[in-house]
């Protein structure tokens, strides 16, 4: 599949621990040859969980309604309905009180059946949307990979349901987007403490190939920046001043 090897391409690039995670959400329910389905392993998934699990094992996930564990992701994803989201968030104390603002970002209840994340190197299916987890160096990479085609990078950034909401809706909806994680991606993903998220649709996956590629060319920038050790070092004055003492041994 063509996306495999772009997605081999950005690996090798930025050099990435893990590779990028397609994303693919049915309107009706799909079998997906050979993925993981965590209720038929007695088990239920968050959804960062099932983003980790993809990234980790180079498996696909599938999850539908009762593979859902997070009660958050229930409702942003639609699979269950209550009062809302900013009430659940309330009863975890990551709001101070109901007078505090709260933009609900979530899809409508019911449409979406079947939630597909896979590694994006294998996954036979074409993804709507792209994830990546990377380091600040290498997302800064990207970032100026997206702005090589002018504009900027916007992110709305609350530290919280980052991955399966903050990076991903966004990037489902058209929006190249970051994000950076909170507590379930630390808590059920595994997630490094030094990593961030870039998301984008897939139809930004050519483009970022292209600006990784070129962005900064002419100014000789890439991953990793080369770190620049053409000059003479101060040392603090007392080695100086002892130094003024020694008497150099000329070959």
């Amino acid at each position: 599949m063509e996306w495999n090897e772009k997605a081999l391409k950005i690996v090798d690039v930025l050099k990435l621990k893990t590779p990028p995670v397609g994303v693919k959400f049915f309107e009706e329910k799909v079998e997906i040859e050979n993925a993981f389905k965590p209720s038929k392993h007695g088990l239920k998934f968050a959804v960062c969980q099932a983003i980790a699990f993809a990234r980790y094992s180079g498996r696909s996930v599938v999850l539908e309604a009762q593979d859902f564990a997070c009660p958050p992701a229930m409702l942003i994803y639609g699979v269950a309905v209550y009062d809302s989201i900013k009430s659940v968030l309330l009863s975890a104390n990551w709001l101070k009180d109901a007078s505090c603002d709260y933009e609900e970002k979530k899809l409508p209840a019911g449409k979406f059946k079947t939630f597909l994340f896979g590694d994006l190197t294998n996954m036979k299916e074409k993804p709507d949307a792209i994830l990546i987890f990377a380091n600040p160096e290498q997302v800064g990479r990207l970032i100026q990979a997206k702005t090589f085609f002018g504009g900027t990078v916007n992110a709305s950034l609350t530290a919280k349901t980052a991955s399966c909401a903050e990076a991903l809706l966004p990037a489902l909806e058209g929006e190249v987007t970051i994000a950076i994680p909170g507590a379930g991606d630390r808590v059920f993903a595994g997630i490094d403490e030094n990593e961030l998220i870039f998301a984008m649709p897939y139809d930004w996956l050519d483009r970022i190939i292209e600006g990784l590629e070129n962005a900064g060319k002419g100014a000789n920038v890439k991953y990793p920046v080369q770190r620049f050790l053409f000059f003479t070092p101060r040392f603090p004055k007392s080695y100086r001043e002892i130094a003024e003492k020694f008497k150099r041994i000329d070959s």
